[in-house]
């Protein structure tokens, strides 16, 4: 038990998400720009109303505001970082943050494969 606390297992630290995390089994997502450039593949650990958990397929570099996609629900959100540990990112979905526009086509080239899209190139 005190080697558990010194090391800070997940049992021991405070919960504080806002909303109920609904787990998954390991569906896929897009993360993109909010000028619609591509920039990573993701596979989706957790969600809620109030945000998502990811684990991106590589490392990427990201902006504090992203557009993410969720593959299996069609829904395009935007998104703000919360946390970072490696390729495991933590995003909230803020409610004053205005929804992208979501036309058909949009959603059809976002439910591709990434290369139907523009890719962005943002240094790390």
């Amino acid at each position: 038990m005190r080697i558990a606390m010194r090391m800070g297992a997940p049992a021991m630290r405070a919960n504080r998400r806002r909303a109920r995390r609904r787990r998954t089994r390991l569906r896929s997502g897009k993360v993109c720009t909010l000028d619609d450039l591509f920039l990573a593949d993701c596979l989706i650990f957790d969600r809620s109303p109030m945000g998502v958990r990811i684990r991106l397929a590589q490392r990427t570099r990201l902006p504090e505001l992203v557009k993410f996609f969720d593959d299996e629900l069609r829904l395009l959100k935007v998104a703000r970082i919360a946390w970072r540990r490696g390729n495991e990112v933590g995003m909230e979905f803020p409610g004053d943050q205005p929804r992208p526009a979501t036309c058909q086509r949009e959603i059809t080239r976002l439910s591709g494969k990434y290369y139907a899209m523009r890719r962005a190139r943002l240094e790390e």
